[in-house]
C-alpha cells in the first residue's frame, strides 16, 4: 500500500445510534481548522447523512486503526458551527455515563445535545434572541432568612467554597421550611463569583413556578430547559448559555446536560423523586449524573428533600455526603395535624364510587364554608378502574397490553394508560352479549362528578394527565387555584410535587392503601414520601393545616409514622435492616435485564437461556440472579417482556454481567433491554 500523504487527516466521531465505538472519516483540509472537540459534524452513514459528535482532535491518517483501508474512508461533509456545543465537563459526563450504563457514547451524546440543541430542526434565525428576565426583580439584594436558614446557608456555602473536588450535601428540610430560599441565597453567592447555576426539578410541571421565583430572586434571566421546549428556543438557549449571556437554568432531568460554562452550583430539588430516572433509550438517573458532573466541574451539589431517598441517606451515613437540616416551617402555623380515618369502621357516604367517609365530607364542607381551600389526592385518573360484565365477569382489556382498559366517561371511551389505545364504551359484553356493564373502582373523573352533588355550589378544579394537555393549561389550573377561583383542587400525584398554596388548610387522601400494596421493595419508602409530600401542602399560610388520610390499614407503619405514633427514625431503621438482610439498595446494586419478543414463549425461553448463561459464565458469591419471571406488566404495546434481576455488591460485577448479556443477545431474535439501578418494576 502506498504511503499516505502527511497532510491527510482523519476524524473519529460518535454516531447517534446504539452502536459501540467510534467511526473514522477523512477530514478535508478546508474543514480542519473549524473542528473543535465538543462540536459536531455532518457525515455520510450508510445511505443517509447524519450529525455526529466530535470527542477527540483530528489525527494524521497514519494513525488510522489497523485493518481499516484509507481508500474506503468517506469524507466529513460539514462542520456544524465554529464553537463546541458541549462544555468540557458535559463531555466528560457523557463519557462517564456511557461507561457506567454501558450505553453507546453516541446515544448518550444525543441525549445531551439532541438535534434541537444543534439547530438541525429549525431554520436559521436572522438575529440572535435577546434574553431578558420575564419576571420583575424582587429582593435580589438579600433574602429575609430565618436563623435556621442562615445556618444552612453558611454550612453549604463553606462546602461550595471548598468544592474543588465537587462536594455533595443533603439539605433535609420539612415541607414548608424554606429550602428554595436557601437555594436562592447560595445561587446568588455563586453568581457573584462569575459561575453558573443549575436547579433541577423532577417534573416539567414545576419549572414555571420555580422560574418565576429564581428570576425575581436573582435579578437576571433564567433559562427553562426540558424536553418539551420548542426546537428553536432550545437551540437559542444553548447558544446563550455557551456565550455566557445566560448563567442560570432551571429544568427537568435532561437539564443535567445543559451547556453551562464554569458551573458552580447544582441543586437537585426533591432528589428522592423516581422521575429523575430516564425510562427509555439511555436509562440514566439525573440525580446521580448531577453528582458526577459537579465533580468534573468542581461545583457543589445540593440534594434537597423533605423525604430523602434511602440511597442518599446511606451516603450521608457513610460520610460521603454532608448533611444540613431545616426542622421548622417558616409559616407560624407549623406542621399540619394528621388524622387517620379507618374505613373499616367509619360511616360512609352512600352511593359513592370512591370510599368516602361521612366525617371526611363534613370536614371538606366546613373548610370550604370557612373560606379556606382543600386539596384532595386520589392516585387514579379516569372515571373507573375498569368495567365488568355482571353476567359473565368479562372485563375489556387492551389488545396490546396485559392490562384492563380504564373507563373515561366524559370522552365516552375505554383507554389504555400504557399504549394510549382507546375504543368506544361498548353497549354490550363482547363475550356473552350481556347489557349489564358496571364500572368498578373510582378515579378523579368520577369524584369530580360526585363532589358538586354532595356539596352544592362548590368550585372544583381537577389536576391530572387527562386535564393537563399543555404547559399553558397546567399554568391556568394552578393560577386559578392560587387566586382562589376554586375551593377544591382534586388530583393525582401531580398534586404532590412542590406546589405552594397558602389558602389550603385541609388535605384529604382518599385511599392510602394502594400506595403501599405495590409489589416493589421500595413501596413503603415511596408511600411515605408521597403521603408526607401531599400532607405538606396543608397549612403553608397563616392558618394551621390538617390532613385526613382514609385507609383500611390504619396500623400500617407508614401511617403510624405520619400520625406520630412511630418515629421516622424507627421506620427508616426497620426498612434499612430489611434491605440489608435481603440484599437490596442501598447495600447492593441492581441490574434489570428484560428480554422482549413479539412471541410470549420466545420471551420466556430466551430469558431462561440468558439466566443459565449468566450463572454458568460468572461464578462469584457476590452475584445474585432472580428470575426469570414475567414483567409486572407482561405485555406492553404488543411486546411480551420477561425479566431477570441481578444483584451485586459492586457495579463492576453488574457491568461484567451486562457486557456478557449483550454478547449473548447478538444474533438472537429478541430485544435485550438493560437498566442499571432500576427505580421501578414496570
Amino acid at each position: 500500500m502506498p504511503e499516505s500523504s502527511s497532510s491527510e487527516w482523519i476524524l473519529s466521531v460518535a454516531i447517534p445510534r446504539p452502536l459501540d465505538g467510534l467511526f473514522s472519516y477523512r477530514l478535508p483540509a478546508e474543514l480542519r481548522g473549524r473542528v473543535r472537540v465538543g462540536g459536531w459534524v455532518k457525515v455520510p452513514f450508510g445511505r443517509v447523512s447524519t450529525h455526529a459528535y466530535i470527542i477527540e482532535p483530528p489525527k494524521p491518517i497514519s494513525e488510522l486503526a489497523a485493518g481499516l483501508d484509507p481508500a474506503r474512508l468517506k469524507n466529513v461533509l460539514e462542520v456544524g458551527g465554529d464553537e463546541p456545543v458541549l462544555t468540557e465537563d458535559t463531555l466528560a459526563l457523557c463519557r462517564w455515563a456511557s461507561e457506567y450504563y454501558r450505553s453507546a457514547l453516541g446515544e448518550v451524546l444525543q441525549a445531551a445535545a439532541p438535534a434541537a440543541v444543534l439547530g438541525l430542526r429549525t431554520s436559521a434565525r436572522s438575529a440572535p434572541r435577546k434574553w431578558k428576565p420575564k419576571y420583575g426583580l424582587k429582593d435580589a439584594e438579600g433574602l429575609a432568612l430565618t436563623d435556621e436558614q442562615l445556618q444552612a446557608v453558611h454550612a453549604l456555602d463553606a462546602l461550595r467554597l471548598d468544592a474543588a473536588k465537587g462536594k455533595t450535601a443533603l439539605l433535609e428540610g420539612v415541607t414548608g421550611s424554606g429550602k428554595t430560599e436557601v437555594y436562592l441565597e447560595i445561587a446568588r453567592r455563586t453568581l457573584r463569583e462569575g459561575r453558573g447555576v443549575l436547579l433541577m426539578v423532577p417534573e416539567i410541571a414545576l419549572t414555571p413556578q420555580l422560574h418565576e421565583r429564581l428570576e425575581s430572586g436573582l435579578g437576571e434571566a433564567v433559562g427553562l430547559w426540558h424536553s418539551a421546549m420548542p426546537a428553536g428556543k432550545r437551540r437559542d438557549l444553548g447558544a446563550a448559555l455557551r456565550s455566557g449571556e445566560m448563567r442560570v437554568v432551571v429544568g427537568a432531568r435532561s437539564s443535567v446536560f445543559a451547556p453551562i460554562p464554569r458551573l458552580g452550583l447544582i441543586v437537585v430539588d426533591e432528589e428522592h423523586d423516581p422521575t429523575y430516572k430516564q425510562e427509555d433509550r439511555v436509562r440514566y438517573h439525573a440525580r446521580d449524573l448531577a453528582v458526577v458532573r459537579a465533580r468534573f466541574a468542581g461545583a457543589l451539589t445540593i440534594l434537597g428533600s423533605a423525604t430523602p431517598s434511602f440511597e442518599t441517606r446511606e451516603r450521608v451515613r457513610e460520610g460521603k455526603y454532608a448533611l444540613t437540616r431545616l426542622t421548622r416551617r417558616i409559616a407560624r402555623s407549623g406542621l399540619p395535624q394528621v388524622e387517620l380515618i379507618d374505613l373499616c369502621d367509619a360511616e360512609r357516604v352512600e352511593d359513592s364510587r370512591s370510599p368516602l367517609a361521612r366525617k371526611t365530607l363534613n370536614d371538606i364542607k366546613a373548610t370550604v364554608e370557612s373560606g379556606q381551600q382543600v386539596m384532595i389526592f386520589l392516585n387514579r385518573r379516569g372515571f373507573a378502574a375498569f368495567v365488568v360484565c355482571e353476567s359473565c365477569g368479562e372485563t375489556p382489556g387492551c389488545p396490546n397490553c396485559s392490562i384492563s382498559l380504564t373507563l373515561h366517561k366524559r370522552a365516552s371511551q375505554l383507554r389504555c394508560h400504557v399504549c394510549a389505545h382507546f375504543e368506544p364504551i361498548p353497549d354490550r359484553c363482547r363475550k356473552c352479549g350481556g347489557h349489564e356493564l358496571a364500572p368498578v373502582g373510582a378515579g378523579t373523573e368520577s369524584l369530580e362528578d360526585q363532589l358538586p352533588e354532595l356539596l352544592p355550589g362548590v368550585r372544583l378544579l381537577r389536576l391530572d394527565r387527562d386535564q393537563v394537555t399543555s404547559a399553558s393549561r397546567l399554568d391556568q389550573i394552578l393560577t386559578e387555584f392560587r387566586e382562589r377561583k376554586a375551593d377544591i383542587l382534586l388530583g393525582t400525584q401531580m398534586l404532590v410535587k412542590g406546589h405552594d398554596f397558602p389558602g389550603v388548610t385541609l388535605v384529604v387522601v382518599i385511599l392510602a392503601d394502594a400506595l403501599f400494596r405495590w409489589p416493589d421493595f421500595r413501596a413503603p419508602e415511596r408511600a411515605y414520601q408521597i403521603l408526607l409530600q401531599v400532607a405538606g401542602r396543608a397549612g403553608r399560610g397563616e392558618q394551621a393545616g390538617r390532613v385526613l388520610i382514609q385507609t383500611f390499614q390504619p396500623e400500617h407503619p407508614v401511617l403510624q409514622v405520619l400520625c406520630g405514633r412511630l418515629t421516622e427514625e424507627q421506620f427508616i431503621e426497620s426498612e434499612r435492616t430489611l434491605r440489608l438482610e435481603l440484599g437490596y439498595p442501598p447495600f447492593k446494586r441492581l441490574l434489570r435485564l428484560r428480554v422482549e419478543s413479539s412471541e410470549r414463549e420466545k420471551a420466556r425461553t430466551e430469558a431462561a437461556s440468558l439466566a443459565d448463561a449468566i450463572i454458568e459464565g460468572i461464578s462469584d458469591p457476590d452475584l445474585g440472579v432472580l428470575g426469570p419471571s414475567e414483567a409486572f406488566l407482561e405485555r406492553a404495546k404488543g411486546i411480551w417482556r420477561w425479566d431477570l434481576l441481578i444483584k451485586a455488591g459492586n457495579v463492576g460485577l453488574l457491568q461484567k454481567v451486562l457486557a456478557g448479556s449483550r454478547a449473548w443477545a447478538q444474533g438472537r431474535d429478541v430485544n435485550l433491554v438493560a437498566d442499571v439501578d432500576p427505580q421501578g418494576i414496570g
